[in-house]
């Protein structure tokens, strides 16, 4: 198949290029007029920069070219493959956005808790731009196992994995302040949910000293602790008021032992109080 172009040639007496371009040796394989002063004349591909130089050199104006025969054939196949490809293109990143997870949003009356779920989903092979899991119930569940947690649900929907999480309180005031010792003692018990411990279990710790700190000045501590120390305390009135008067002060009072004194009875005994923030 023989290689055609088109070419549109304006200026006065524009027919008469089709002419000049017979009388230079080159072949006119078609002439139309389009307009009074224009012509479209169809010459070989292969002559087409010859056309130019003879042309340029005379008064006419060629404003367009338009590939015919297998010129156009070849324009046209790779326009259709550029499209077929780019259709293929989207196609795949519906495909991939589909099975992999490229975002991660929280929701629910217990987003906060989003950094703890996060850790969740890692240790359970759940990560961006990773797979998407043939089921969530082994990560719902430990997100269940969550303080204050009542209800979690993990859904994927276009590469977006929702966890939407609410608390049994969620009407509840979220305080930002720290864990503190209420009472002089020893850290017996320590429950961290968020924030970073200032104490170790074991330590010696002092009323209205920190044990937990939130990251920053607006974070949330969720923690728990139980503290012990020495009690000793005496009561007026009978060994039976006494106990009760001694457990009405202390939340837990251990090994108790009641002695009577010339003014009553004197109680020890080993009193464990227990401190919390954001816990029920």
């Amino acid at each position: 198949m023989q290689r055609k172009v088109q070419i549109f040639v304006e200026g006065l007496s524009a027919f008469r290029a089709a002419d000049k371009l017979k009388g230079a040796g080159i072949p006119v394989l078609s002439v139309k007029k389009t307009q009074k002063n224009g012509v479209v004349l169809e010459v070989a591909r292969k002559d087409l920069e010859k056309v130019f130089a003879i042309l340029r050199g005379s008064c006419y104006n060629i404003k367009k070219i338009r590939f015919r025969g297998l010129a156009r054939l070849c324009k046209t196949v790779v326009w259709r493959v550029g499209l077929a490809a780019g259709a293929i293109l989207g196609i795949a990143a519906v495909c991939f956005s589909e099975t992999r997870i490229l975002r991660v949003e929280y929701t629910g009356s217990g987003a906060y808790y989003a950094g703890e779920a996060e850790e969740i989903l890692n240790r359970g092979g759940v990560k961006r731009y990773g797979a998407v899991p043939d089921g969530y119930a082994e990560i719902e569940a430990e997100i269940l196992a969550l303080p204050r947690v009542s209800f979690c649900s993990l859904h994927s929907d276009g590469g977006i994995l929702t966890v939407e999480i609410e608390v049994s309180d969620d009407n509840a005031v979220i305080s930002s302040r720290p864990l503190t010792a209420s009472a002089d003692g020893t850290l017996k018990e320590l429950t961290v949910v968020r924030g970073v411990a200032v104490h170790s279990v074991g330590d010696s710790v002092a009323a209205g000293e920190q044990l937990v700190v939130g990251t920053d000045e607006r974070a949330i501590v969720i923690a728990r602790a139980i503290i012990a120390s020495s009690f000793e305390r005496e009561y007026t009135g009978s060994e039976a008021e006494a106990r009760a008067q001694a457990l009405l002060e202390c939340s837990t009072l251990k090994d108790i032992s009641v002695v009577q004194t010339e003014q009553g009875w004197l109680v020890t005994g080993r009193a464990e109080t227990e401190v919390s923030v954001n816990l029920g």
